[in-house]
């Protein structure tokens, strides 16, 4: 890969900037595949016969079976090939990916995988090194932020060709919205491997005993504080908060609280701070005030002494806003009975991002039509239900999955719902300043939150020194 200097510096920036937030659940993870039987969890896995205890190899196969899987006019290589897929990694996920990995040898038998894999903290950074080597993967797991500034610097190949030849691509199950970080001049670049919106979730039990109605559509922010003051009781180890966690400086902070009051932290653009703007300094100074004089959501000491034991998690907050994908754990969960809605609307509407990571392929790739076939399955509708994602970007997946996984159906109706209609990428920060831009605010807040400065204070001094950062933005 021939780059110059201005590429070389994105790449650079990009690496030092990589946000190191996990945006969701679900996201592709994937474990090397050996030629012999390898360690993973607690149990060694079979190559040829993948599976544990969670995944038994005969049930893999019996839904492998059943499922259908997508044709493309895109041809197998006549000869052996192998690709190379790149991608982080945990226990959970390895093993089916294994399976899945062997069933797709079944069906494409001239394709062998061959799998790298890296902490997320040490992807982008290792992989940008080979980039300026001149040397990638075929296939490469993509964080939501990274990709525009990949697209860039011509490391990542348009999709649209592919897509054009493979009938079964059913774009429109795929949400609007939450593509948008993959797309740039109507190309299409990464397919997503999850997407999912935030939700309003709360404890019905904590309502139920203090005999309140439970949050719908129709609530407002307002409505949600008036109520969360309400449900706060107790002290100490027993102690209830209304609403966990105070909100901080975060890559999606303007999307779910600052533009309902037509505030955001940085503009759409991210070449400016906006955060101490008198719409955001009056939505922020509100929590503030919910936080220091109403003593609703969780201090500073408080989330330091419960840092182990999360207070929506544990059964001591009543509401709690987060992204669908944690529906798979509070479905396993028997601290307390949940419920989920409709995030608040505030005086300019209601919004919710939607986010998720991708595969891409790469433009060094030689093997690109093997790598499409690959992530054209992977990413399928049927390839998510044999994963059993728990935020499948495909919508045809989330009921499939919701049964599977133990969700409320209606949860994930309604999770559809909001992806089709107000979920957005608008306001989710995803340049190359990420990083350093939340690093930067978030102590500067907490202060705040420690009543060591006021609201009005904190941000202008946010936007004061996150301002020189945002000059990195303009290189993607």
């Amino acid at each position: 890969m021939d780059m110059n200097r201005r590429r070389m510096l994105a790449l650079a920036v990009a690496a030092a900037s990589m946000p190191v937030i996990g945006a969701c659940g679900g996201d592709t993870r994937q474990q090397k595949q050996a030629a012999a039987p390898v360690k993973t969890g607690i149990q060694t896995i079979d190559p040829n016969r993948p599976g544990n205890d969670t995944w038994p190899f005969e049930e893999a196969e019996k839904l492998n079976d059943s499922l259908r899987w997508p044709k493309s006019e895109v041809a197998d290589p006549a000869a052996k090939v192998t690709i190379t897929i790149a991608s982080t990694s945990d226990v959970i996920a390895e093993v089916r990916n294994m399976q899945f990995d062997y069933f797709f040898g079944k069906r494409h038998p001239n394709i062998e995988i061959k799998r790298e894999t890296s902490t997320f903290d040490g992807f982008l950074t290792k992989y940008m090194a080979q980039a300026a080597g001149g040397s990638l993967p075929d296939v490469m797991y993509n964080h939501y932020s990274w990709t525009q500034n990949f697209i860039s610097n011509n490391i990542v190949a348009p999709l649209e060709d592919f897509i054009a030849r493979s009938p079964d691509f059913a774009r429109d199950d795929l949400p609007k919205a939450g593509l948008a970080y993959f797309e740039r001049g109507g190309k299409l670049y990464g397919l997503p491997t999850d997407m999912a919106p935030k939700l309003l979730f709360f404890n019905k039990d904590i309502f139920d005993k203090a005999g309140l109605k439970y949050p719908d559509e129709t609530w407002t922010f307002e409505k949600m504080i008036e109520t969360a003051k309400k449900l706060k009781s107790g002290s100490g180890a027993t102690k209830i908060f209304g609403f966990s966690p105070t909100p901080k400086p975060a890559p999606d902070l303007s999307t779910v609280f600052l533009m309902p009051y037509g505030g955001r932290f940085l503009s759409p653009d991210e070449t400016q701070v906006q955060i101490n703007s008198p719409e955001a300094v009056k939505t922020l100074g509100m929590w503030l005030d919910l936080l220091l004089k109403d003593g609703v959501t969780p201090s500073l000491a408080e989330e330091l002494l419960l840092e182990k034991v999360d207070p929506w998690k544990s059964g001591h907050a009543a509401m709690h806003i987060n992204g669908a994908w944690i529906m798979t754990e509070l479905a396993k969960q028997k601290a307390f009975t949940w419920g989920a809605t409709h995030v608040p609307k505030g005086p300019q509407g209601r919004f919710s991002p939607a986010v998720g990571s991708a595969l891409v392929i790469t433009e060094a790739s030689r093997q690109k039509e093997a790598a499409w076939l690959y992530i054209y399955e992977y990413l399928s509708s049927s390839g998510y239900q044999f994963r059993r994602i728990s935020a499948p970007a495909r919508q045809s997946a989330w009921l499939p999955n919701a049964e599977a996984l133990g969700i409320p159906a209606e949860t994930a109706e309604l999770v559809k719902e909001i992806l089709a209609d107000y979920a957005t990428s608008d306001g989710v920060l995803r340049l190359p300043a990420t990083k350093k831009a939340v690093d930067t605010a978030k102590p500067i807040w907490e202060r705040a939150m420690l009543g060591k400065i006021d609201a009005k204070a904190a941000l202008d001094e946010i936007a004061a020194k996150v301002g020189p950062l945002l000059a990195e933005n303009k290189i993607a």
